[in-house]
């Protein structure tokens, strides 16, 4: 079992998966670490990139998904694959900062259950969004802790570490629906749990095709109004 495992759905990504490796290379050293990459029968050929990449880096392996796609349920089948004291998830697009793993794992390493991947928090930024996706994304957030009763600053993050020992405990709990993967986690997660945050900011995306469409707030809001009473009553 290694230290960390590091959780990246694709869906045509193939042309991200050699800088982010080269990346996390770099980021992750002195660390344990695996990357699973969690590929959705890209028809640009990602996951015949990622085995090709494995054959020379062992630390790098693929599961493809054929006849389902999701991002919610790609981490999930990732971290039930994989084998680590600690699961991080993030995008292959290059937007995610892989720079900031190690003080995320730090965070982990000091009693955090979850550490968050913040744009909003001092020394975050979401970059060159225009006005519209910064207003949609802050309604976002300002309704999600509303209903949850929670006090994060990032929510809708994709970029976050979580406990192996959390995971366990909500794995059947998970709808595994659309993209809503952390705000999934938290609500099922003990309330105890610690989180903890860790600035970064959001890149330009490269390569690649957006995970999120035009449904963003209408999903999160029948989300939120499901699971809003059990967060609430604890239950």
């Amino acid at each position: 079992m290694s230290e960390l495992a590091i959780i990246i759905p694709t869906y045509n990504e193939s042309r991200n998966i050699r800088p982010l490796v080269a990346r996390l290379d770099v980021a992750c050293d002195g660390i344990d670490w695996n990357v699973l990459f969690v590929d959705d029968d890209s028809p640009d050929g990602t996951s015949e990139v990622v085995v090709e990449v494995g054959r020379s880096h062992p630390r790098v392996s693929c599961l493809k998904r054929v006849g389902r796609r999701g991002l919610s349920s790609a981490c999930i089948e990732g971290m039930q694959r994989a084998k680590a004291s600690v699961y991080a998830v993030m995008d292959a697009d290059l937007q995610h900062d892989e720079s900031r793993l190690p003080l995320m794992f730090a965070e982990i390493r000091s009693g955090a259950d979850i550490c968050i991947g913040t744009r909003y928090a001092a020394g975050g930024s979401v970059g060159n969004w225009g006005m519209w996706r910064r207003f949609v994304s802050r309604s976002a957030t300002w309704m999600t802790n509303l209903l949850l009763g929670s006090r994060m600053s990032d929510p809708m993050s994709g970029f976050f570490m979580v406990r192996n020992e959390v995971m366990q405990g909500v794995f059947p709990q998970l709808e595994g629906q659309g993209f809503k993967i952390l705000l999934d986690i938290v609500v099922h997660a003990d309330r105890s749990a610690v989180i903890r945050e860790v600035p970064y900011t959001f890149r330009p995306r490269l390569e690649g095709e957006s995970k999120l469409g035009g449904g963003v707030i209408v999903a999160l809001l029948v989300f939120l109004m499901k699971k809003a009473p059990r967060r609430l009553l604890g239950r």
